[in-house]
C-alpha cells in the first residue's frame, strides 16, 4: 500500500436499537479482530452505526473470552475512541470507501428506502466495491443479488475475521492491478 492513498474500510455495526442486547450479533469480540487486521495493514478504518456515537453492545465480560485482539482493544485508546464516536449512517459517503464490513445487519437489503444501512451497502455494491455482510437475526438479499460488487456472506463466529481477510485481499489486488 506504499505510495498510495490508504485503503479505507467502512465497518458498519448494525446493533440493536431495542433494549434486548442478549441476541445481538455485534459484540466487541466480533469487532476487534477485523478492526486490527485492517489497521495492521495500514488501512484507515471508519466505524459507523445507524445513529452514531457509542453502539449498544452486550456486556463483553459475560459473553466473550478475553482473547488477544480484545485485550489489545482495551489497551488501545484510539480504538476505544473510534468505537465511542462512530459515524451516523447519514454522515457516510459510500464513495469514500474501498470496501465495507457490516456486522449484525437484519432486514431487507434492497427495497427498503427507509433503511440507510441498506442504501449505503447498495451504493457500494453498485459501484463495484466489495461488501462483507455478517448478518444479525434475518437478512433478505433478494431480488437484486450483489450487482457489480462482491457480497461476502457468513454467520459463523469466525465470519468477521474471515470476511476481513477476504476484503483486504480483494482491495489490495484491485489496487495493484490499477497501479
Amino acid at each position: 500500500m506504499e505510495g498510495h492513498q490508504p485503503v479505507r474500510f467502512l465497518v458498519i455495526l448494525s446493533t440493536s436499537e431495542s433494549g434486548d442486547l442478549s441476541a445481538s450479533a455485534v459484540t466487541l469480540g466480533r469487532i476487534a479482530p477485523p478492526y486490527y487486521l485492517f489497521k495492521d495493514q495500514g488501512a484507515e478504518v471508519v466505524l459507523a452505526t445507524l445513529t452514531g456515537g457509542y453502539p449498544r453492545l452486550p456486556d463483553f465480560r459475560e459473553t466473550e473470552p478475553l482473547e488477544k485482539s480484545l485485550r489489545r482493544f482495551f489497551l488501545d485508546r484510539a480504538a476505544r475512541d473510534d468505537l465511542a464516536d462512530t459515524l451516523a449512517a447519514d454522515q457516510i459517503v459510500a464513495e469514500d470507501f474501498d470496501a465495507a464490513l457490516c456486522l449484525g445487519f437484519s432486514g431487507a437489503l434492497w427495497g427498503n428506502h427507509n433503511n440507510s444501512v441498506a442504501a449505503i451497502l447498495t451504493t457500494l455494491l453498485e459501484n463495484g466495491k466489495p461488501v462483507a455482510l455478517i448478518p444479525g437475526n434475518a437478512v433478505e438479499i433478494t431480488p437484486h443479488g450483489a450487482g457489480d460488487g462482491l457480497l461476502i456472506f457468513g454467520d459463523s463466529d469466525n465470519a468477521p475475521i474471515t470476511a476481513a481477510h477476504a476484503l483486504l485481499a480483494i482491495v489490495n489486488e484491485r489496487r495493484n492491478h490499477v497501479a
